[in-house]
């Protein structure tokens, strides 16, 4: 037989299979009474489904009958032993986990027309939803000759429409599109995934309710991506790319203990580079209907190495920046080395944007030379290490930027208001550390220990 349908043995509940239960029935908070409760009312228990591993061909059809067999039992477990499995695309049901342990392998098609709704594994309308285990998950870079730019195939994992969903310990690698494809998606609990490869890691539109802790995503291109999200919380996370960590608007964002380096691990598959470009750059695509704008933002004890820019927002032609603005953003304990540009900030003209920096240290790559005039094509305002204009207020404190070199390593213009409290500049140069012109209201602990400085407000 090639499926095997296993009642769940109630009494398992709270041994072998305690984690399985906190992850797939964690938004109803489950106890015997949810077992009790569904026989009352005549619904069956959850059932479990084992896939046979080793199998020969394609055996799509029948992973999909197991899925759909636990979607119309009310819920159930899928579960794939230690062994490989070639698999198209499956389609989820609601209340279903898919489990996998070390030594699973669920590899995928090679050939494109063997998956459905672009995807590997999809989703829409769904509840209740989990993939966990410690199971590889193969995209095997499946090329599609008519998908975007030519060649991208099915992303990994697509959900639409989706809420109290759960994916954890499983390992994506080679994604031929994104790993995680999200949108209009809510209270998701993403722990200790791990990324290799592939194309943007974590994708979500019109998200909210995310939970990302633990995870290592290195990607080839942005490991985290979207617009028009709101309440997202990413903690101890390894962060590595050849394209942004995070491209992203958010609404209520927290990042905490993250580490960010670079170069890049994987290639960017279009542009053939290596280099990390940013740590965190604005994403609000007027093209797709932004909404909601960028702000609430808390970014505390972060390690970044040599990535190009630690973060970049243009708002009046940055590349996917320009259909909501950004309005406050934290940044706190944070050690940023080996950088080529540490903050170049292009406000609205309403002057919206406001930052706070404390206990901080930027320092520029060593022995490298910073010469480019543009971002992703778009013109750069100032090559200066820290640059900001169109702004409402600056606040830096306890900060140290470290950058040789003739030109002021700080420079803002157009603004309400910058406090600067305890700023320690590193130069070889005997000339002005910082310019500062337009800004109505400038409040210096120490100007004179500060540099020799240039103030027009």
């Amino acid at each position: 037989m090639n499926l095997l349908e296993i009642p769940f043995n109630l009494k398992m509940k709270f041994t072998s299979h305690k984690k399985l239960l906190r992850t797939f029935f964690k938004s109803l908070i489950i106890t015997s009474t949810f077992f009790s409760s569904a026989i009352a009312f005549g619904n069956p228990p959850p059932i479990k489904i084992t896939i046979l591993p080793n199998q020969p061909g394609l055996i799509t059809s029948i992973i999909q009958k197991a899925i759909d067999s636990c979607g119309a039992n009310g819920g159930g477990v899928v579960y794939f032993p230690a062994g490989k499995y070639i698999t198209g695309g499956i389609v989820l049901k609601s209340r279903v986990t898919l489990l996998t342990e070390i030594g699973t392998l669920i590899e995928g098609s090679s050939s494109y027309l063997d998956y459905k709704n672009d995807a590997f594994v999809f989703g829409e309308n769904l509840t209740n939803i989990a993939i966990v285990g410690k199971g590889v998950i193969d995209g095997v870079d499946c090329n599609n000759p008519d998908g975007e730019e030519g060649f991208r195939g099915p992303h990994c994992i697509r959900l639409i429409n989706c809420k109290n969903i759960s994916i954890e310990e499983i390992n994506i690698i080679n994604s031929a599109n994104w790993a995680m494809n999200f949108r209009y998606c809510s209270n998701t609990y993403i722990e200790n995934i791990s990324i290799r490869g592939g194309h943007d890691g974590l994708h979500t539109r019109f998200c909210n309710n995310f939970t990302v802790t633990g995870c290592d995503f290195r990607t080839g291109d942005d490991a985290f991506a979207g617009n028009d999200n709101r309440d997202f919380l990413v903690t101890d996370c390894k962060i590595n790319t050849s394209c942004n960590g995070f491209r992203i608007g958010c609404y209520n964002f927290t990042v905490k203990r993250c580490k960010f380096w670079g170069p890049g691990e994987y290639v960017h598959k279009i542009a053939k580079r290596r280099n990390m470009l940013t740590a965190f750059v604005h994403f609000s695509p007027k093209d797709d209907g932004a909404k909601m704008i960028s702000g609430n933002w808390l970014i505390e004890d972060i390690i970044v190495e040599n990535v190009d820019h630690l973060y970049m927002y243009n708002f009046e032609d940055g590349l996917w920046q320009t259909g909501k603005p950004v309005t406050n953003l934290r940044f706190k304990n944070i050690k940023a080395t080996g950088l080529l540009n540490a903050f170049s900030i292009t406000g609205d003209r309403q002057l919206q944007f406001n930052l706070s920096i404390k206990n901080s240290i930027f320092s520029f790559r060593e022995g490298a030379t910073y010469l480019s005039d543009s971002f992703e094509g778009v013109k750069i305002a100032s090559h200066t290490f820290f640059n900001a204009s169109n702004f409402n207020k600056l606040k830096l404190q306890k900060l140290t930027l470290v950058k040789k070199g003739a030109a002021p390593i700080l420079k803002c213009t157009t603004g309400n208001l910058i406090v600067l409290k305890q700023i320690k500049f590193i130069t070889n140069q005997n000339t002005p550390t910082y310019s500062i012109t337009d800004v109505k209201k400038v409040h210096l602990d120490s100007p004179k220990a500060a540099g020799t400085e240039k103030l027009n407000y």
